[in-house]
């Protein structure tokens, strides 16, 4: 198999890490969780040259600052987040590269796109001064300005690496139809995709989450080969590890009536997985 990288995901929010062909590290919105271990957790990161932050959240980016000093990784952040998310972290500016939708970053490791997303609240609908829903989860003081500016600023990326894989990582909601238009200009070949969307749009614990169809049609509008969920931990608390295994397994049926060719991987949490370009004649692999 020609290698094209290699990922993982933690199995909580959005936190994955890629290792690209050249062996270069991409993360994205490191957080591990109340149940982190040294072997399931940052410790275990094996690189962190860039990191992604899609938005602000604490389940998003609260071991950011940890990742950026250990490999004095260039980390990636909505403009409007940065300066607090910076303070909070102690990130040295230098690290720090505030991104605005409709940017195009070249890098020496792959090219970085960004659209506008528009994510979920955290703590509650509308603003109040005495909301501090990091301190209320985690006993973390300091980071309500970060949560306060993820809850109106999330970020899509879109990475294409220097062997030309294209990777998305979609955060927010379905709220305007640019992204799908992107998608059929740049076919990405792996999709990372919030997993919930719910029947009525409510806030986190509100509203149920669609049908397993319903998901699938959604999913394949974006036209990738390889579709992943994150942050399915939320569905977990509500309907059990047995329950959201075996609803992903409906969707991955559904993905792959609707879209031949296209498939969906529900990762097992830590766990690395490799993809590549693969030749087989009469049962050989070449």
């Amino acid at each position: 198999m020609v290698e094209g990288l290699r990922f993982r995901s933690f199995g909580v929010g959005c936190a994955h890490e890629i290792q690209l062909a050249n062996g270069k590290h991409i993360v994205i919105d490191p957080f591990f969780g109340e149940h982190e271990t040294k072997e399931h957790g940052r410790e275990s990161v094996s690189g962190a040259d860039y990191i992604l932050i899609t938005h602000t959240h604490f389940d998003h980016d609260l071991a950011a600052g940890y990742l950026a000093k250990k490999f004095n990784s260039k980390v990636f952040v909505g403009t409007m987040s940065a300066m607090d998310f910076l303070k909070f972290h102690e990130i040295p500016y230098d690290n720090v590269f505030p991104v605005t939708p409709g940017q195009t970053y070249t890098l020496e490791d792959f090219t970085l796109q960004i659209w506008a997303a528009k994510h979920n609240p955290s703590g509650g609908r509308t603003y109040h001064e005495e909301t501090d829903i990091c301190r209320k989860e985690t006993g973390i003081e300091g980071h309500k300005a970060c949560d306060n500016w993820g809850s109106l600023e999330s970020l899509d990326y879109m990475i294409t690496t220097r062997n030309n894989i294209r990777i998305l990582v979609a955060s927010g909601r379905i709220v305007w139809e640019e992204l799908f238009d992107q998608c059929r200009r740049q076919c990405p070949n792996i999709l990372l995709r919030q997993s919930g969307m719910r029947k009525t749009g409510e806030d986190l614990f509100g509203g149920g989450q669609v049908s397993a169809g319903e998901l699938a049609e959604v999913l394949v509008k974006y036209g990738a080969q390889l579709i992943i969920p994150f942050h399915y931990d939320v569905m977990v608390w509500k309907i059990g590890e047995d329950g959201v295994r075996k609803y992903f397994e409906e969707v991955k049926t559904e993905v792959e009536r609707l879209a031949p060719g296209s498939s969906l991987l529900y990762p097992e949490s830590c766990r690395w997985y490799r993809l590549g370009l693969g030749i087989e004649a009469e049962g050989e692999t070449l």
